[in-house]
């Protein structure tokens, strides 16, 4: 992947975690079912289209479920748990900050 490409994939994905930030407590917490059921498709389609992202470029996938010394096992449980809306939340942070190590180490390797 290229730079432009990381930075592109990490500004779509910050949005969708924003996205889900906002909505997740409302989903979890609101007493209004339709509010809830609301939230929960926020919820849902940020997930599904960070994922599709993320599927979309191997490497990022790679990046995401471990690396190269991860085993097919270990990446199926990874990206099983990525994918709860439970887990979602701070693994996302976490893939953002690995996304922005990187793009920071393409930036010392270009000077």
């Amino acid at each position: 992947m290229t730079k432009n490409e990381w930075e592109k994939l990490y500004g779509i994905l910050d949005n969708e975690h924003s996205t889900f930030l906002l909505e997740y407590p409302t989903m979890r917490n609101e007493k209004n079912k339709k509010i809830r059921g609301d939230a929960e498709r926020k919820v849902n389609n940020s997930i599904r289209l960070s994922c599709t992202w993320i599927q979309k470029y191997g490497e990022a996938f790679n990046l995401l479920t471990g690396g190269d010394e991860t085993s097919d096992f270990g990446r199926a449980i990874i990206w099983d748990e990525f994918v709860r809306p439970n887990y979602f939340g701070g693994d996302m942070s976490e893939f953002l900050e690995k996304i922005k190590k990187k793009i920071a180490s393409m930036d010392k390797e270009n000077n």
